[in-house]
This record gives C-alpha cells, sequence and structure tokens, in this order.
C-alpha cells in the first residue's frame, strides 16, 4: 500500500497562489498507478493569506480544474484521493472540507473542519454554524478502508482525537497549513495521533520554504507512533510504503498480559466523568452563545421546587441557555444555593441561613413546601451544582450580600466561589450577578470572568454603575427601567437582563425594546415566546 502526500508551496498573495494551484495540479496528473491514497494541503483551492473578503471568490475560480484534475488521478490511478479546499456545502455557503473521491472518481464523502480559528470566519468568510452543536467523528468508508480525517487546528483537540479513536479509522488523513509550528511539534502531534487512534496517519501540508524550520513536513506515521516517513520543506510528492491499512499495534494488557490493540488497553479504563465536561450536553461559552435568551430564574421553578436539581434538570433539558441562582455561606463557610436570607418560605426550618452550620441546614427539607412528591429534597451546595450541570448552561450566578448591599464582600468566599467555579471547568459558562461591592471583589479575585451589574441599589443608575465597575451586561428589575436606558445600555456595550417576566406576550414586548436575556420562573411557555418571536426575525 503506496500513501502519498502532496506538498505545495504556501503563497503570500494571490499572484502566488495562482502558481501554487497549478503546481498542484501539475503533482496531481504527474500521480502513477502505484499510488493507493493521494492527498493534498489544505485550502488546495486557495492556498494563500487572503484580503478580507477575497478567498472564497478565488477559491471559486480554481475549484473546477483542481477537482478534474482529482477525478482523474483517481480514476488513471485507481486509487482513493482527498482533497481538502473551500466547498460551497450548500449554496452560498462554504466550508472547510476534505472531498473523498473513490477509484472510480466518484464522491464518496466528505469532512468538514470542526475547529476554525476566528480568522477563518472574520477573513475568509467560512461558515462554523455547524460546529455549534453535537456532531460525530466522521468516518468515510471507500474500498473496505475506513478514513477518518482532522484538518489542521482540529490536531490539537486531544478530546477531538479521543473521539475519532472510539470510531476505529484505519487511516486519519491530516490537511493542514500549520505554517508556524515547529516540525518537531508536527512529528509529535501525529505520532500521538496514530498511537492513540491506533492506525495510520497521512498528514498533507505546504512547504514555507526549503530551510524554513516551521510548517511543511508532509508525513505518514504508524499505529506504533512512529514516523514512516516526512518530507521536511520540499516540494512535490511524498510517497511511503507501508503495509495493511488495517494492522493494529498489539501491546500488552500492563506487564505480563495478553496482547490486546492499543486503542482497547486505553479505552478499557477510560473515566470520562473527571474530565473537562464536554460532548453533546455542553454549549457554548457565554461569549460565543448567541442572544436573545431565556434564563430559568432559580431553575424552572414551575414544575419543581426552586434551586433545586429538578428545577436546573427540568430547564436544562427543556433547552435553557442560562439559569439563575443565587449564593450564600453557611455559618461554617460553605457555599449553599439558596435566594431568600431566611429559612421560613422554602423550608421546614426557620432563622437565617447565614447563622446556621452547613450540618444544621441540611437536616432541613426543602422540598415538602412545594408538594409532597418533593419532600425530602436537601438544600444545594454550589459544588453539587457545579459537579452536575457544569457546562451544561450559561450559569447567572446572584453573589448574596447583606440585604443592603452594604458591607465590603469577604474576600475568601469570593476566592472559594471563584476556585470552585475553576474547579469544574465552568469559567467561561458563567458571570457573576450582584451589587457593587460584589462587583467590586469580582473584580479583584476573577477580573476574566464577566460581571452583570445587579439593580439595587440605586436601580434608575444602573448603567452608569456598570460602566463604573467594566461590568459586560445589566440586569434591569421589573418597573425600574425604560427604553433610553435600554438604548444607553447598549451604546456602552452592555447586554440587557430583565427581571423578571411570566407571560409570553410581554416577553416579546421586551424583546422588540432590545432586552437580550429575559429572566423567567415560567421557562417553557416563555422560551416557546422567544422561539416564535425569532422564527419572525431574521437577526435572531
Amino acid at each position: 500500500m503506496k500513501l502519498c502526500a502532496i506538498q505545495i508551496p504556501f503563497a503570500y498573495n494571490e499572484a502566488d497562489a495562482e502558481k501554487s494551484v497549478d503546481f498542484l495540479v501539475s503533482q496531481l496528473d504527474s500521480c502513477t498507478a502505484d499510488c493507493d491514497v493521494i492527498l493534498t494541503p489544505e485550502y488546495s483551492n486557495a492556498p494563500a493569506a487572503f484580503e478580507k473578503g477575497r478567498c472564497i471568490p478565488f477559491a471559486l475560480s480554481h475549484t473546477e480544474k483542481l477537482l478534474t484534475s482529482a477525478r482523474n488521478a483517481a480514476k488513471r490511478c485507481s486509487a482513493i484521493v482527498a482533497v481538502n479546499c473551500v466547498w460551497e456545502a450548500e449554496k452560498g455557503v462554504f466550508r472547510n472540507t476534505t472531498l473523498v473521491f473513490d477509484s472510480q472518481g466518484e464522491l464518496a464523502g466528505h469532512f468538514f473542519k470542526q475547529h476554525l480559528p476566528r480568522s477563518e470566519k472574520n477573513i475568509n468568510l467560512l461558515d462554523e454554524e455547524y460546529t455549534r452543536s453535537y456532531r460525530d467523528a466522521e468516518i468515510v468508508e471507500v474500498d473496505g478502508i475506513r478514513l477518518g480525517c482532522l484538518i489542521c487546528y482540529d490536531t490539537y483537540f486531544g478530546e477531538y482525537v479521543a473521539k475519532l479513536a472510539h470510531q476505529h479509522p484505519d487511516l486519519v488523513l491530516v490537511s493542514s497549513f500549520q505554517r508556524a509550528e515547529r516540525q518537531e511539534i508536527i512529528r509529535m502531534q501525529n505520532q500521538h495521533l496514530a498511537y492513540s487512534c491506533n492506525c495510520f496517519v497521512l498528514r498533507s501540508s505546504v512547504s514555507m520554504g526549503e530551510n524554513a524550520s516551521s510548517g511543511g513536513n508532509s508525513l505518514v506515521a504508524v499505529p506504533e507512533g512512529t514516523i514512516a516517513c516526512e518530507f521536511g520543506n520540499k516540494l512535490g510528492i511524498l510517497s511511503c510504503e507501508v503495509g495493511d491499512l488495517k494492522h493494529k499495534y498489539m501491546r500488552s494488557n500492563s506487564f505480563g498480559g495478553e496482547l490486546i490493540p492499543n486503542d482497547r488497553f486505553v479505552e478499557q479504563a477510560r473515566a470520562t466523568w473527571v474530565y473537562r465536561p464536554a460532548g453533546s450536553m455542553t454549549i457554548e461559552p457565554e461569549n460565543r452563545l448567541g442572544y436573545p435568551r431565556i434564563c430559568a430564574h432559580r431553575g424552572f421553578n414551575r414544575v419543581a421546587p426552586e434551586s433545586s436539581m429538578a428545577a436546573f434538570g427540568s430547564a436544562i433539558a427543556l433547552g435553557a441557555a442560562e439559569i439563575e441562582f443565587d449564593v450564600r455561606f453557611s455559618s461554617d463557610g460553605v457555599p449553599v444555593v439558596a435566594h431568600d436570607n431566611k429559612l421560613d418560605r422554602v423550608s421546614n426550618g426557620t432563622g437565617i441561613v447565614e447563622e446556621k452550620t452547613f450540618a444544621e441546614l441540611r437536616k432541613l427539607d426543602f422540598g415538602a413546601y412545594f408538594s409532597k412528591e418533593f419532600a425530602g429534597l436537601k438544600i444545594l451546595t454550589l459544588n453539587e451544582v457545579l459537579e452536575k450541570f457544569a457546562r451544561h448552561a450559561i450559569i447567572n450566578l446572584h453573589v448574596k450580600t447583606d440585604e443592603k448591599c452594604a458591607s465590603e464582600y469577604p474576600a475568601e468566599q469570593m476566592k472559594k466561589i471563584v476556585e470552585l467555579l475553576y474547579r469544574y471547568d465552568q469559567q467561561d459558562h458563567v458571570y457573576f450577578m450582584g451589587c457593587p461591592e460584589v462587583m467590586k471583589s469580582a473584580m479583584q479575585y476573577a477580573p476574566e470572568i464577566p460581571r452583570c451589574m445587579g439593580a439595587f441599589p440605586g436601580p434608575w443608575e444602573i448603567v452608569e454603575r456598570a460602566v463604573e465597575f467594566k461590568c459586560k451586561k445589566v440586569q434591569f428589575f421589573t418597573e425600574y427601567f425604560n427604553q433610553d436606558m435600554i438604548d444607553s445600555a447598549h451604546a456602552n456595550g452592555l447586554i440587557c437582563n430583565y427581571f423578571f417576566c411570566d407571560d409570553p406576550v410581554r416577553t416579546k414586548e421586551l424583546l422588540d425594546m432590545g432586552i437580550d436575556t429575559v429572566l423567567t420562573n415560567n421557562f417553557l411557555a416563555v422560551d416557546l415566546a422567544k422561539q416564535e418571536y425569532c422564527s419572525r426575525k431574521a437577526s435572531c
């Protein structure tokens, strides 16, 4: 089996890009019948650094001759040919795509890049919407060979590599640029990829110049985790003879154990629950998730006791982008989830939350007040909520102080909250909400976590206070707001929350006014109203 990677010169302008595409076409045309798999570099129809908006027009003018040459090479060589290019996936929608042609020159399948650097969206204007929801690590089977694919930046994401390994590929195709990456890092990445997936790896890239120490290095790696051949920054075709692509590296199952495939050795002890939250249940981070949003205030508390696992889980299961809850501290320093400082409304206890030890709070029933079916529910800790729901939703974290927000927020309490957020990898899926003293403490101990200015004290001056404390958001309170305040907030780059609205009709009015996030106790009805509103608004 002969694996072939074509390496072409990287172009710094459109004129040189024309030459690079022509060079690639000439190399495809020169491939001979002993080639079994042929791979081209990333952006094969636009292998250059373009000014904003120029990539797609250039690619469109060069796609036909490139793909015609690829199909001809597949038929002439009776080979699998994979071409990475800017491809029109849907009418007017262009994506970074690897197309796979079978030995008859027919399109057998394709792969989309999963991880896009900002430049691909902002400069090359490629679509990335498909990356924002769950997708399998795809496999294209051609002539009995299971092909996987990583495209350039994808190779840096170990979580995705582990997912690809779970699909048991025979050969992983890597079309890449990696122009600034050191060649020893490129070797390491692809050796690890081959070893982790227990498969062969064929990588094709662009040359940065014969004497360059970065970029280039088209290569072949084998399941044992070694490099079979590599190309440095040469130009032309790297050809590498390998054995059966179904070959798997067998190793002992611990010292003296039976021989098993290397990927099975790893998979048998995988403990995903101790890794970073990942997979279909997680959502985009706060700075990327769009608006408008509906925030489930203390969870979906129309159907379950407020601030309970049942309320949070119901909201998240129904698609809540945000949940809101309040954090206070027990007398012995445990952060607990409770809105009221008094216990009598939502439990069978009396007194003040902050005056009870955690053990005392834990003895109380926080479910029976809602209905007998929830009798026995205990007060939650911040730790428990994060352990169950980290990165499943954005958390509007209302940090409670004394009722007048008059005292300095305790440093040790803010530090404990921040430590928990980082422990559960929630730091990009949360923002602090509270009064000025909380904002001041958050700025000092976690300036990187967004802040939302609460309405009190002084609800009519909320925008000015938000600007003073460099907040990202404001949270207007019921009647203490008007259109001028919304407009002023937006003019200052602030996102506008509204607390609260349980009426679907009023929700649409708030969205029309420019409210970005509506907090509600009636999540499902209000979220359906938002969905209906967005179906009529192209901006949603």
